[in-house]
């Protein structure tokens, strides 16, 4: 058995090794291979020197890969998957990796790791725990349920990450749906005008219908913007809208989303490592 980096030659066996190592969690995920490289190389924007696999001889049993960036001012790494076959859990893969893994986390000048899971997982809780992770906050996590109408007109115009007025929002998104993380991202823009004059907007992947951000300038509510933005949203997406990682204490976007016909399936914890 040994632990090494992830390379450039590793995407096929990560891929099997990351549809079975999920395919008995309470939220299963199994991807197509282009949507596992699009959330890989184009949402997370993993990187390779402080990813790691375990393997048993040729067969990758285990991984945790990560991504980086400055967030809340802080050097920080994102754990945005981990997973271990399950054959081979309760043998310190997780453990294992994190200790070949932390002196590379520290040796890119990064202070912290950041990740999220989901609150039901107990035994991941504890795992993390153990490491040495502390909880941070607790997310909704939504998805659309019901169909969704609004008769507002508005201007909703396609734009680009460097149109879009971060301060419209009210709370610090997480890691992945930060504006610095976007900023490096492929992902839709839709902005609402008002007399030429942006007054919203939505970042978003359209083939997959998840929203990163949903935002409407405060002096512009109540008019019906953001139900106009999730129209055209809807209308763009292949897939039913999510939207991940909403604070818990959200209670007026939580109220907006049940309008619109989302439901809160999911929680998760956010926990962190100071190393």
């Amino acid at each position: 058995m040994n632990i090494r980096l992830i390379s450039e030659g590793d995407f096929e066996k990560l891929f099997d090794t990351f549809k079975a190592a999920f395919t008995d969690n309470e939220v299963r995920f199994q991807p197509s291979s282009q949507d596992f490289s699009y959330r890989l190389h184009k949402k997370l924007l993993f990187n390779r020197d402080i990813s790691a696999a375990f393997f048993d001889g040729d067969q990758m049993t285990g991984f945790i890969l990560h991504s980086s960036n400055l967030y809340q001012g802080i050097p920080t790494a994102y754990n945005g998957g981990t997973g271990v076959l399950p054959g081979f859990r309760n043998q310190k893969t997780a453990e294992s990796m994190y200790e070949f893994l932390i002196p590379k986390i520290q040796q890119k000048f990064l202070a912290r790791i950041l990740l999220e899971v989901v609150e039901n997982n107990q035994k991941a809780i504890s795992l993390y725990e153990k490491i040495g992770f502390n909880f941070k906050r607790r997310f909704h996590c939504y998805k659309m349920t019901e169909a969704f109408e609004s008769h507002v007109k508005f201007d909703i115009i396609e734009g680009s990450i460097t149109d879009v007025n971060f301060n419209f929002n009210d709370f610090e998104p997480s890691f992945i749906d930060s504006s610095e993380h976007l900023k490096r991202g492929y992902e839709k823009v839709l902005l609402a005008k008002e007399e030429n004059e942006t007054v919203g907007y939505v970042i978003f992947q359209p083939h997959i219908g998840r929203i990163s951000q949903l935002a409407v300038d405060r002096i512009h509510r109540q008019k019906g913007i953001g139900e106009a933005l999730l129209m055209q949203t809807q209308k763009q997406s292949e897939k039913r809208l999510t939207i991940m990682n909403i604070p818990e204490d959200e209670v007026g976007f939580d109220v907006f989303l049940k309008r619109c016909g989302f439901q809160n399936q999911v929680n998760q914890y956010e926990m962190e490592l100071i190393i």
